[in-house]
Order: C-alpha cells, then sequence, then structure tokens
C-alpha cells in the first residue's frame, strides 16, 4: 500500500517525529510518565512482525499535541507485543467487510460519554468496540470527555491514558468481547493497573499477544 505508507509516518522516523513534537525537540527527554514510549517508539523497526492499520477519525474537542500522544502510547504497546500500526488519515479508512479482513481498524473520538453508561469503574465507559454476533469489527469509539475525566481524577497523563484506552478498544477488534485478570485488557482498570500504567508495566498479557498476533496473520478469527 504505498499511497498509505506515504500519508503518515511509520517506524524511526515516525518517532522522532512524536518526541519531538510532544517534548519540544527530538533530543530532549520525555518527561517521565510517557519516557518508555519514546524509548521504544525509538527502537521500532522499519517492519513489524505483524501489522494493522488503523486510522483516527476525530469528532472531539482534543488538540492535536494529546492525540499524538495517544497515538504513541498505543503503538508502543503494540510494538511490544511484536503488532506495528500503520497509521492512515481518516479521509482512506477501509469500511465493512474489506476493514475487517485487512485487519484496517477506524478509531472515532468523541466528546461526551456513552449513551447507556455502565458502573463508573468499567472500561465500558471509556470506549467501546463494535462486534458482530460472530466477533467480527473494524471500528472503536472512544469517549474524550469521560478520558479526561478519568485523567483528571487520577492525575494520570491525558495522552497516557487515552493511548491505553485505544489499545484495550483496537485490542477487541483482535480478540473479541472478553476480558482478563489484568493487565491492558482488565475490565476495569484499578489503582494498581494505573501505577502500573505510569511506569510502563501494563501491558497485554502472553495469551492475549499470541492471539493478536494470529489473528493478524489469517490463522485464527477473532
Amino acid at each position: 500500500m504505498p499511497a498509505l505508507l506515504n500519508t503518515r509516518k511509520t517506524g524511526r522516523s515516525r518517532a522522532a517525529s512524536i518526541c519531538g513534537v510532544l517534548y519540544g525537540g527530538a533530543g530532549q527527554a520525555c518527561p517521565f510518565a510517557l519516557v518508555w514510549v519514546c524509548a521504544i517508539l525509538g527502537a521500532l523497526p522499519l517492519f513489524a512482525a505483524e501489522r494493522m492499520t488503523v486510522s483516527v477519525c476525530s469528532r472531539a474537542r482534543l488538540d492535536g499535541k494529546a492525540l499524538l500522544g495517544a497515538e504513541a502510547t498505543a503503538a508502543s504497546l503494540f510494538h511490544s507485543a511484536g503488532i506495528e500500526i500503520v497509521w492512515a488519515e481518516c479521509e482512506v479508512a477501509l469500511e465493512g467487510d474489506e476493514a475487517a479482513e485487512q485487519h484496517w481498524f477506524t478509531v472515532r473520538l468523541r466528546d461526551g460519554r456513552p449513551f447507556l453508561t455502565p458502573p463508573t469503574a468499567a472500561l465500558d465507559t471509556l470506549g467501546e468496540a463494535f462486534l458482530s454476533a460472530d466477533n467480527v469489527g473494524y471500528v472503536v469509539d472512544v469517549y474524550r470527555e469521560a478520558v479526561e475525566r478519568l485523567a483528571a481524577s487520577q492525575l494520570i497523563d491525558l495522552r497516557l491514558l487515552l493511548g491505553y484506552v485505544m489499545a484495550h478498544e483496537l485490542a477487541h477488534l483482535l480478540l473479541g468481547p472478553g476480558h482478563s485478570a489484568k493487565g491492558v485488557m482488565h475490565v476495569a482498570w484499578d489503582r494498581r493497573d494505573l501505577d502500573a500504567m505510569r511506569q510502563g508495566g501494563l501491558k497485554f498479557n502472553p495469551d492475549e499477544i499470541a492471539r493478536m498476533r494470529q489473528v493478524l496473520r489469517g490463522a485464527i478469527a477473532p
């Protein structure tokens, strides 16, 4: 997909751009809460073992730096699982069966919160993955206001939290609707999860990593 690869930077050049925009220069140190993101992105190979394409369509009042930081966080989480995100513009996103088959996913950033609000601790208050009866999907929603409220109440960097929410919902498109007892796919992040998030220690578990990579290789269905 040559045209796609020309629309957004990937690999080392994208890593330098992300850290440069976020922190005032590619040579400057990242803040402690996000230093692991810069470190992982700085080590990105040009080609990872497995790939998925993600278009971010922002309908939320969110500045570009916050969005870029969230993308960096999500990219580093998947990279640590051996999966590369190829970022594409919203305007060229695929839809329907073609999108699901090619693992081209769309993140819709929205203002507000979901219409049906579950218990406050549930991640469903922050975002939602849309899956068919046979667990196939290509679209997730992430709710800016809900993410900002949690970030403010827990004193956690918005870019970090938003990136984790994006990664959690995108993973549902590969794993299906289930959750885990801890980690990125925990159904409700508690204080220990948020502390691990700040330190860069909240990850996908080995079983989730294996399943996501198998789905991207076409070996199994979600």
